[in-house]
């Protein structure tokens, strides 16, 4: 099925107004602060805890909170973008394909079983 033009122009309108909104440029705003701030951390899968720079090894909310504390910018934003670096922004070094396949599998199962904790 192919797209309709329209559809995606109507999409991407829609994208770009919010972008441009208030809400939109709080939550920019926040993935940069958390992008920014988790550069250079690293990843324990067996403890699922991120490794800060400075050294601690905390979890998804451990982190939203220190960022919070930091920041005090909206933490649902805040959260959302500690998965989305989770999801998207960290790699890992040095892992052939089947590693890879691995570790994206270990990094779903970690955010999910932390959103049915959040969800509850």
């Amino acid at each position: 099925m192919k797209k309709d033009p329209e559809d995606e122009n109507e999409f991407m309108d829609g994208f770009f107004k919010w972008c441009e909104s208030e809400q939109g440029q709080q939550s920019t705003q926040a993935m940069d602060y958390v992008f920014e701030a988790l550069q250079g951390a690293d990843l324990n899968l067996t403890e699922r805890k991120i490794i800060w720079p400075d050294g601690e090894h905390l979890t998804i909310d451990q982190s939203v909170r220190k960022i919070n504390k930091r920041t005090a910018m909206n933490i649902e934003a805040i959260r959302s973008h500690v998965i989305g670096w989770l999801e998207m922004e960290y790699e890992p070094k040095d892992l052939n394909d089947e590693q890879m396949l691995l570790f994206e599998s270990q990094i779903e199962e970690w955010i999910q079983e932390y959103k049915n904790t959040i969800l509850k």
